[in-house]
């Protein structure tokens, strides 16, 4: 249940955030990492050149993730991070999609990448404490004493003081009722 909630949780999180992307891209630096994409790679020419924008293509991926259709999440999020490795917002959205379709050790990877990108993301921290809960991970205090400190280092001060809010009195770290 609290598993349950927790993704719930994050997958509206992520959908908070999905303008990031597009405002990250600027076109020139979207149609440069296009072609270097064509280029490279020979095996992924599904998406024609000219019809694949990751801004766009990552609006779509947070709105099938928010329609909890995980795997054509999983399918397009993981196009973007093909060509936008570089977005922390992309791993972020991808961690939550492999969530949803409880694939914890994708889910894992996926926030381990945003949080290697942008150290500080409270929903990266939050889904990757998730994903190690599922996985049985003793690492995920790790990340419940994380978002603790950053909740009271914070203290209503910050822009992400509600979503901490919701994460420690509803969320999967929240207090056993035992």
């Amino acid at each position: 249940m609290r598993r349950t909630l927790g993704l719930i949780v994050l997958i509206a999180a992520v959908g908070g955030a999905s303008a990031s992307l597009a405002q990250d891209l600027p076109q020139q630096q979207q149609q440069q990492q296009r072609d270097n994409y064509l280029q490279n790679d020979g095996i992924r020419q599904a998406i024609p050149p000219e019809k694949f924008i990751p801004a766009q293509a990552y609006a779509k991926g947070v709105e099938a993730l928010k329609a909890k259709r995980y795997k054509q999440a999983v399918k397009t999020l993981a196009r973007v991070t093909d060509v936008a490795p570089e977005q922390p917002a992309a791993w972020r959205g991808l961690g939550a999609a492999y969530a949803g379709e409880q694939r914890w050790d994708a889910s894992r990877r996926a926030y381990k990448r945003a949080l290697y990108l942008m150290p500080d993301d409270v929903i990266s921290h939050a889904g990757l404490g998730v994903a190690l809960q599922a996985l049985n991970d003793p690492n995920a205090q790790k990340q419940a004493d994380w978002l603790k400190a950053k909740a009271e280092a914070c203290n209503d001060a910050c822009p992400e003081a509600p979503l901490l809010k919701v994460l420690e009195t509803s969320g999967p770290f929240a207090p056993s009722a035992d």
